[in-house]
C-alpha cells in the first residue's frame, strides 16, 4: 500500500521523493490517519478499505470548494487512489495550534471569534440558485442524496430528515409515521426562506482546527443550504466557545426563531447517530421527535 502512495505522490507533484515511515496520527474514527514526510515536506494521509474510495473522492471534491469559497485554511489535496487493499487521501499536513480554552481570550481577541467571523463569511458564498450538491456524498460513512431543490423546506424535511428515518425503518426501527412528520417539519420550515449558501456539512469541533495561518475547518460533508444548518450542528456535540459565536453575529445575525430551527436541524445528525451508533442516540431521536412535533413556528 505504502509504495502505491508514496508513487502517487511523487507522479502528483513531479518530485522523486524519499518518504520515510509513516506515523500513525490520530485523525477520527472512521479511517486510519497518518503523516508521511519527505524531508522538509510532510502529508496527511487516510487510509481505508478499498469500497471507502469514493467517500475520499467526496471529501476531495468538497476540500477544493471550500478552498475556493472561504478564506479558511483549508489542507490542499494532493491526491486520492487505490491500491492492491486500501483507499487513500493524501492532503497537505497541518500544523494545527491546541484548540483555545474558552475564557482564555476573549471577544474579539479570541481565535474562536476569527473562525465564527470567517464561518459567516463562508456563507455569503450564496450564488447558487438552489439547494443541494453537484453529487451525493457522505455525512461521516452514511450516503448524503443531494438531488438539487428549489425549496429549502422540502429539500431538509424529504433528503435530510426522511432519508435518515427511512433508514432506520429498513432496520426495523420505526421511530414515527415517517410521511407524517417529514410533512409537519416541511411546514414548520415553509415560512424560513434562507439563500442557498455554502455548507461545511459536519461542523463539530473534531473537523475545525487552529494554524498560525488561521482557522482551518476539514473533512467536510458540503453542500448548499441554510447557514444555520452549520451554526446549529457546532451547538450539538460539545458547544464551541462563545466567542465563536460572537464572531459569527458580527457578520450574519441569527434570525428570528433559530433556537428553534435549530432542533430540526440537529435532528438530522441524531438520526444519523442513530443509524451508525444506536443505543443513547436512539433514545435521543425519540425525544427530540417529541419534541418537533409539539412544534409550532409562525
Amino acid at each position: 500500500m505504502w509504495s502505491a502512495i508514496a508513487d502517487e505522490i511523487s507522479q502528483t507533484l513531479k518530485l522523486d521523493l524519499a518518504f520515510t515511515e509513516p506515523e500513525k496520527v490520530t485523525g477520527g474514527d472512521i479511517n486510519a490517519s497518518f503523516r508521511l514526510s519527505a524531508g522538509e515536506q510532510h502529508f496527511f494521509v487516510k487510509t481505508n478499505n478499498p469500497a471507502q474510495l469514493l467517500n475520499f473522492q467526496t471529501e476531495m471534491y468538497s476540500l477544493e470548494h471550500l478552498s475556493q469559497g472561504s478564506d479558511f485554511v483549508i489542507p490542499d489535496v494532493i491526491c486520492c487512489g487505490l491500491s492492491d487493499d486500501a483507499s487513500f487521501l493524501v492532503l497537505q499536513y497541518l500544523e494545527l495550534l491546541p484548540h483555545p480554552v474558552n475564557g482564555e481570550q476573549s471577544g474579539a481577541n479570541s481565535p474562536w471569534f476569527n473562525m465564527g467571523k470567517s464561518l459567516a463569511l463562508m456563507h455569503q458564498n450564496n450564488q447558487q440558485g438552489e439547494f443541494g450538491w453537484s453529487e451525493d456524498n457522505f455525512i461521516g460513512t452514511t450516503a448524503q442524496a443531494n438531488p438539487w431543490q428549489k425549496n429549502w423546506s422540502t429539500f431538509f424535511s424529504e433528503q435530510r430528515l426522511g432519508v435518515q428515518l427511512q433508514e432506520l425503518a429498513n432496520r426495523g426501527i420505526e421511530l414515527t409515521n415517517i410521511e407524517m412528520f417529514v410533512q409537519h417539519c416541511q411546514q414548520l420550515l415553509s415560512h424560513h426562506h434562507p439563500k442557498p449558501c455554502l455548507l461545511h456539512g459536519d461542523l463539530w469541533q473534531g473537523n475545525v482546527g487552529f494554524t498560525n495561518k488561521g482557522p482551518s475547518i476539514y473533512d467536510p460533508s458540503c453542500y448548499y443550504g441554510d447557514p444555520e444548518v452549520d451554526i446549529a450542528m457546532s451547538e450539538l456535540f460539545g458547544q464551541f466557545p462563545t466567542p465563536f459565536y460572537q464572531g459569527y453575529e458580527s457578520v450574519t445575525p441569527l434570525r428570528k426563531n433559530y433556537e428553534k430551527r435549530k432542533l430540526i436541524y440537529n435532528a438530522y445528525h441524531i438520526f444519523n447517530h442513530a443509524n451508525l451508533f444506536g443505543g443513547i442516540y436512539l433514545e435521543q431521536a425519540k425525544d427530540i421527535i417529541v419534541t418537533i412535533r409539539k412544534m409550532e413556528i409562525g
